[in-house]
């Protein structure tokens, strides 16, 4: 479009000066011109003609004048601007290298491009990266640190200083650098990450609970994410509270999380408890319900038996609930089994565990059929059942989805790998029960290498 614009204008101008030549020869006329003793007498068309020489001889001159005066230091320019284009397809080039896992290629390029560029922030990056893959820790650091003292590349220098103190073993410092990282940038997804699991490590969950919400309010975490990570927090927090003896804190806290994520079986376990401590067993019966159709849990079901003052055969009947909430998981059939045992109701529990037949086999089933038919009077069945439990497979436990380490307990952070919110219940190797979880790997596996 600005091409055809140009032509039009040039055009015109043409036109216009073919026309006025054309006025002025037509018209004739003469021009005379006094100066001192002089007399110059010519026609308007010798004059216009001689006057558009001029102007283009005055044009000629200043091109030439222009080219003389400033032409070295455009020849100088593009030289540079040439150098510059070397330089970055240098560092181009040593990148690759980095990703290729070549660190004396890496280093090689790093070095000419450093040469043609004049020592740009970049190359520091690379020199870093190269050091870091030759295992050199102490050069990537000192890189590292350099590019803090240039704007363009602060943050990058600090994920670098974070990666290298959590390979050291310090999380005092990378908790320091992931805290600088994202004061600077509070919308990158990787500095929140990396000081949530930071903070997580160090048990200090409030601040923990400050940053998530700083990285929604962001939307450098999705929404649905935040709630399960927030109910996590709040459960811990809950826990906390309870070890100062704060029990109040503790049920406002668990009344929150249980609120963000009733799938997370800690926190309806542990809002349960409270409310059963406190004689309120209807809202303690209805924060189970609520959850047990997504995480059936054994604790939960002994948690909703206390929730009941009837006898053992409502207590059976209560269960039922349990098992409409979830007719096609075996929690809640075992759940079932146990309570029609305790009433005295063989028949029922016989019932229950029918239902789960086709279930893989684990030492607790086996362990109910024996009572099962201890119950009935058939002791030889019992014992066949006793040692079929010795050869079941494994219970579930609370295990590291990530590293598959045995946890007594549930916790927030794996004591084995530093993984958050990794701890699930089942058989190690199998998929958790829990759903909405999402594993935040532990630290030094989620910053990666820079």
């Amino acid at each position: 479009m600005r091409t055809l614009f140009s032509a039009f204008a040039f055009l015109f101008v043409l036109i216009a000066l073919v026309l006025a030549g054309t006025w002025i020869a037509s018209n004739g006329g003469t021009v005379r011109i006094d100066w001192g003793p002089y007399e110059m007498r010519t026609t308007v068309a010798r004059l216009a003609l001689l006057a558009a020489a001029a102007f283009l001889l005055l044009m000629i001159v200043v091109g030439l004048a222009n080219l003389i005066l400033r032409g070295p230091s455009r020849l100088k320019s593009r030289m540079r601007e040439k150098r510059q284009e070397r330089g970055y397809k240098e560092l181009t080039r040593g990148l690759v290298a980095v990703a290729a896992g070549d660190a004396q290629e890496a280093r090689r390029k790093a070095r000419k491009a450093d040469q043609l560029l004049g020592h740009p922030p970049l190359t520091m990056l690379l020199v870093a990266q190269a050091a870091q893959l030759d295992g050199d820790r102490e050069a990537a650091r000192k890189q590292f640190t350099e590019m803090l003292d240039h704007p363009e590349t602060e943050f990058l220098g600090l994920r670098g200083l974070m990666v290298e103190a959590l390979r050291r073993g310090d999380e005092t410092a990378a908790r320091g650098f992931a805290e600088r990282a994202h004061a600077l940038r509070p919308d990158a997804v990787w500095a929140a990450d990396a000081l949530f699991a930071l903070q997580g490590r160090t048990g200090d969950w409030l601040a923990s609970q400050k940053t998530l919400e700083q990285a929604r309010d962001r939307r450098a975490i999705d929404a649905a994410g935040s709630r399960r990570r927030r109910a996590v927090v709040l459960t811990e927090r809950a826990r906390q509270a309870l070890v100062n003896l704060d029990r109040d804190s503790a049920l406002q806290l668990v009344r929150e999380a249980h609120g963000d994520a009733p799938a997370l079986v800690a926190a309806t376990a542990l809002l349960a408890r409270l409310l059963i401590e406190q004689e309120k067993l209807k809202q303690a019966a209805k924060a189970i319900e609520k959850s047990w159709a997504a995480t059936p849990h054994p604790e939960l079901a002994e948690l909703y038996r206390r929730s009941a003052r009837e006898d053992d055969v409502a207590r059976y009947r209560r269960m039922g609930k349990l098992v409409e909430l979830a007719p096609d998981v075996p929690e809640s059939h075992l759940a079932a089994a146990r309570a029609a045992l305790d009433a005295g109701l063989t028949g029922e529990a016989r019932r229950h565990l029918e239902a789960v037949a086709a279930a893989p086999l684990d030492h607790r089933t086996a362990r109910l059929w024996a009572d099962l038919e201890e119950a009935d009077g058939h002791g030889d069945k019992a014992r066949t059942w006793l040692s079929r439990a010795a050869e079941a497979e494994g219970d579930p436990v609370w295990h590291c989805g990530e590293c598959l380490h045995v946890s007594p307990l549930w916790q927030a952070v794996c004591d084995q790998c530093g993984a958050f919110d990794a701890i699930c219940w089942g058989r190690p190797g199998r998929q958790e029960i829990e759903p909405g979880r999402r594993i935040l790997p532990a630290p030094s596996l989620l910053a990666g290498a820079t």
